[in-house]
Order: C-alpha cells, then structure tokens, then sequence
C-alpha cells in the first residue's frame, strides 16, 4: 500500500521534479564559490601572461642594443678624428697658402700671383664674403623615413628632400651666375659631388642633415631671375606645390669657407726661361692624392 501511495502522491521523480522547477524559474541554479575562485584565477594568469608576453616582444634584444651603442660610438670616435683631420688640413693650407704668396712677392712674380689669385678662386681655395642669395629646403611637414629603396618610389612617402633635388636648385644657381656656392657650410669646387647613401644626402662624401641651406654667392636679383628662366626654378615650385616640400628664399651678406682641398692628380713641368725642361728624374708625372 505504501508503495502505492507514493506512486499515487509523487508521479515523478525528485530529479525531474527539480529540473522542472528549474526551466519554470521557481529554483535558480547557484554555482559553487570554488567555480568561481577557479574561474577568476585562470582569467588572471591569463593576462599576466598575455602582458609578460607584449612587454618582451616589444623590449629589444639586449645583444642588438649593445652592437647599437658601440656602432654610435665608433660613428661619433670617427666623426670627431675627421673634424680634427679636416681643422688640421684648414691650417696646412692656409700656411701652404702665405708661404706661396710670400715666394712670390720676393720674386716680383705679380703676373703668376694674380693668376694663382685666380684659380684659387676658381677651385674654391679661399674663403669669400658678400652679398647672395640663401634658399633652405627641408622635407614635408608629413614625410616619414622608408626603410630602403628609393623614397621618392610610388608605394613610399615623396615629401623629401633627395640628392637629385639640390643637384638640379645647384646647377641653376651657377647656370644664374653665382660666383661661389655652399650647402650647409659645405664649399662647392670644380670636383665637388652631391649623392645620397641610404637615406642620407653626402656632399662630398660629407653627410648632411635637414633643413639643406644653399648659399650662393652673387647678386640677389640675378640669381631668382635666373633660377625663374631656368628649370630650377619650375622645379623647385614643383616640389613645393606637389610633394609640400618647404622652400624659403631671402637676401643676405655670407661668408663662404674654403673648400676642403684639390687633390693633385696631374702635373707637368713648365719650360724653363732657356728653354729647357728638368730631368726626367727631377720632372713632377703622375701624382697620387
């Protein structure tokens, strides 16, 4: 009878009852307090790890960071030895310089003097002053440093100054009648060259560094108009107006330096007054720089 009793007053089981108050939203399930400290410490050892992770992919490699120092020092140990060489090279010339002007002042020699005056001149031997016109160009406001390749390339940024762009603004301010020309303080002569290595522009095998300032010496107003007539000009309003390169042009009184020095490369003898040359011994050929 019992067990009929219980059939009759209890037709489902208590875990089916349970679930069936559950889905009905009588009961609402609980979970466990260690589910929850489980649950809890997972996500947190989760992000120390993902932050452990970030923090050393973006830390450099401590053996990438040393070869860095040391390549910046021996950049900066060279760079002041070749100051030093250069300052040293100033002075010989400019003793090289009295001494040949002192020989030929005792030699009543004014005709080789003014032509020597002359060619110093013409090789950018000597320091001049006086009026001309300075122009500056530096890169877009918006340019950024590519990797490799030429950045003036479709897929990378055109906003910079390249080594073509002041190879064409020099050969229109001499094509305008400057008389002396220097970029960032450094002199032009008959060998000078402007190239560019990586990202860098090079005068000379001399690295130069924005904004370029291009000083050339001569009248003002004949020099714009000048570089106005010639494709300098156009190419310059080009740059600025295309790509946003900055030009900035003023009139002003400079003093241009000396050029670094004329290697000698060649020399022959110079008949003497009876008409006879040196000895082959004795005679200057082919002279190393």
């Amino acid at each position: 009878m019992s067990l009929l009793n219980e059939v009759m007053n209890h037709p489902l089981d208590p875990g089916y009852a349970a679930a069936a108050r559950r889905r009905a939203g009588e009961v609402k399930p609980r979970a466990g307090a260690l589910a929850v400290v489980v649950t809890l410490l997972v996500a947190a050892l989760a992000g120390l790890a993902t932050t452990r992770a970030v923090v050393e992919l973006r830390r450099p490699a401590p053996e990438g960071v040393a070869d860095r120092q040391a390549l910046e020092a021996q950049i900066r140990l060279r760079t002041e030895q070749a100051d030093s060489l250069q300052q040293s090279n100033d002075r010989l010339q400019d003793e090289l310089t009295k001494a040949q002007t002192a020989g030929l002042a005792k030699a009543d020699a004014s005709g080789l003097a003014a032509e020597l005056d002359r060619l110093r001149m013409a090789t950018a031997q000597v320091a001049v002053t006086g009026p001309g016109l300075e122009i500056t160009v530096d890169d877009a406001e918006t340019s950024t440093v590519v990797a490799a390749g030429d950045p003036r390339a479709v897929s990378a940024d055109a906003g910079r100054v390249l080594d073509r762009d002041l190879q064409i603004l020099v050969n229109g301010l001499w094509a305008a009648g400057a008389e002396a020309i220097a970029v960032n303080h450094q002199r032009l002569g008959p060998l000078s060259a402007i190239r560019s290595a990586g990202q860098a522009v090079l005068v000379d095998y001399r690295p130069l560094t924005r904004p370029y300032v291009v000083q050339a010496l001569g009248d003002a107003s004949r020099l714009q108009s000048g570089l106005a007539r010639d494709q300098a000009g156009p190419y310059l309003q080009a740059l600025r107006d295309n790509e946003g390169i900055q030009v900035w042009m003023r009139s002003t009184t400079m003093t241009l330096p000396a050029a670094a020095g004329v290697d000698l490369r060649r020399a022959s003898a110079i008949p003497s007054p009876s008409g006879t040359t040196p000895s082959p011994a004795t005679r200057p050929s082919e002279v190393s720089p």
